[in-house]
């Protein structure tokens, strides 16, 4: 790093380290918050104390300067400004330290001043009229060369100050009692200088000590952030491999899962597009229950269960290679003796399953998607209302997976020919499984594919093209070879 761009990077590392840029935006916001306190509290605080003062002693004055008018409730009128009335204000505003004084009758009037010139005067402004004349204390301080409320220019500072005389509710009249408050203006405004002065001093101390150590800590770390851009493309160099060769790993699981499933269907020419038909099948199913259905809830809990149900569903039949060719191409009715080999293929793939799933649990101490595809290919073919094999379980006691694939297996064994059968149309395939609902398939099941059994019906037609219909008059259940195959 050259000498001219290490005060860029020192001050690019601030930035963006999260520590160092949080400690700067709190100095930076301390520094800022002190000159504005400053201003927007400390100096309002005092220009709101001396005002508060200075009203305390225009009530007081007032009071006296009432006192010495004649006790009367009715409205001041000048009758009430005396010789002896002069005499006593006079000496009044020398005590209080008045500068000006003005008298104003109910109406407005000027009754009395001690400027010649004001007086007949009518007080018509807003503030007089809705806050004085209503019984409020009214007060502005003015500063020198400034203009009074009604005006006038001013060549001191002065505090104009308008208190009310009340006679119960009744507004009788107001004094209008002028300050100088020039002296004490100027040593507020001193005090406040020396206040702000402190304070922008404090501030900016906080930004050169901050800074400055903000800096020495951002130009210890750059080497380090240096190491650490070294690490980090040296990682996401080995994550790339290790996530390319994670990929080939799974490809190459799939595929051999795939080849497995292949295998158990090798007698079947078109073995690959009924394992595809199978996950599509699937997954369309599986994704309207996750969003809407009575088992909404145990596949969300569940992550990855959709994804792992799509790959274990390819297992569904490895058995099938434990049982004879003949049985799985004979064209006519199986006997008891050939059902029940057929029936051996759920359980020959539930041992392997098993056994395979083992030595995952064993070494990673959970479950893989092989626990899954043991439910189906041991379960798939139990029925709803317990007839089934090779458990003959019923109801819920039947693995949800293996109950899904029931359905979907049925649907693709219907709609596609088979050595014993040909295919059945779309139609005639959703009015039977809708007859098995709550026999030979899950009531809840049969409702979610009734709702999407359109989507199938593509998933199909693009996959195979259908020959022509025969419809046997039997039921599925009377088809050994739909109902074991």
């Amino acid at each position: 790093m050259s000498t001219q761009s290490k005060p860029k990077e020192i001050i690019s590392t601030l930035l963006r380290h999260p520590l160092l840029r949080s400690i700067w935006i709190v100095c930076l916001t301390v520094a800022t918050l002190l000159p504005t306190y400053s201003t927007a509290f400390i100096m309002p605080q005092f220009v709101d104390q001396l005002t508060s003062n200075i009203e305390s002693d225009a009530r007081r004055t007032a009071r006296n300067i009432a006192s010495l008018l004649p006790l009367t409730t009715e409205p001041l009128g000048r009758q009430h400004i005396t010789s002896s009335f002069h005499a006593d204000l006079h000496q009044a505003m020398l005590d209080f330290e008045i500068a000006d004084i003005r008298i104003f009758s109910a109406n407005g009037e000027v009754i009395f001043s001690t400027r010649s010139k004001d007086m007949g005067k009518m007080n018509t402004l807003g503030y007089f009229r809705n806050r004085v004349a209503k019984g409020e204390v009214y007060s502005k301080i003015r500063s020198k060369e400034g203009r009074s409320s009604e005006g006038d220019f001013l060549t001191r500072d002065v505090a104009e100050v308008y208190v009310p005389l009340m006679s119960g509710n009744v507004f009788r009249g107001a004094f209008e009692i002028y300050y100088d408050v020039t002296d004490r203006h100027k040593a507020m405004k001193q005090l406040l200088f020396r206040s702000s002065f402190m304070l922008y001093f404090i501030a900016f101390l906080v930004l050169i000590l901050s800074g400055s150590a903000l800096y020495k800590a951002s130009s210890a770390i750059v080497q380090r952030d240096r190491a650490e851009r070294l690490l980090q493309e040296a990682n996401q160099c080995l994550e790339a491999r290790v996530s390319e060769q994670t990929h080939e790993i799974l490809v190459t699981q799939r595929i051999s899962i795939e080849a497995l499933a292949s295998l158990a269907e090798f007698y079947d020419p078109e073995t690959g597009e009924h394992l595809a038909r199978i996950q599509e099948y699937t997954a369309l199913l599986v994704s309207y229950l996750e969003e809407s259905s009575a088992y909404s809830f145990y596949i969300r809990e569940r992550p990855g269960y959709v994804a792992d149900l799509e790959l274990a569903s390819l297992l569904h039949d490895v058995g099938k290679t434990a049982i004879s060719k003949d049985i799985l191409l004979k064209a006519a009715k199986l006997d008891p003796l050939e059902f029940e080999q057929i029936k051996q293929h759920t359980v020959v793939a539930g041992e392997v399953l098993l056994k395979a799933n083992s030595v995952f649990v064993e070494t990673f101490k959970k479950d893989s998607y092989l626990a899954l595809a043991r439910d189906i290919a041991v379960h798939h073919h139990e029925r709803w209302d317990g007839k089934g094999y090779p458990l003959g379980l019923e109801g819920e006691a039947i693995p949800l997976s293996a109950r899904i694939i029931a359905l979907v297996d049925v649907y693709d064994a219907l709609r596609t020919r088979r050595p014993y059968k040909n295919a059945w149309s779309h139609e005639d395939t959703v009015k039977e499984i809708a007859r098995q609902k709550g026999r030979q398939f899950d009531p809840h099941l049969v409702d979610a594919f009734l709702a999407i059994e359109k989507e199938f019906n593509l998933v199909s037609s693009r996959h195979t093209v259908d020959e022509p219909q025969y419809f046997a008059e039997c039921a599925i259940s009377s088809a050994p070879g739909v109902a074991a195959l």
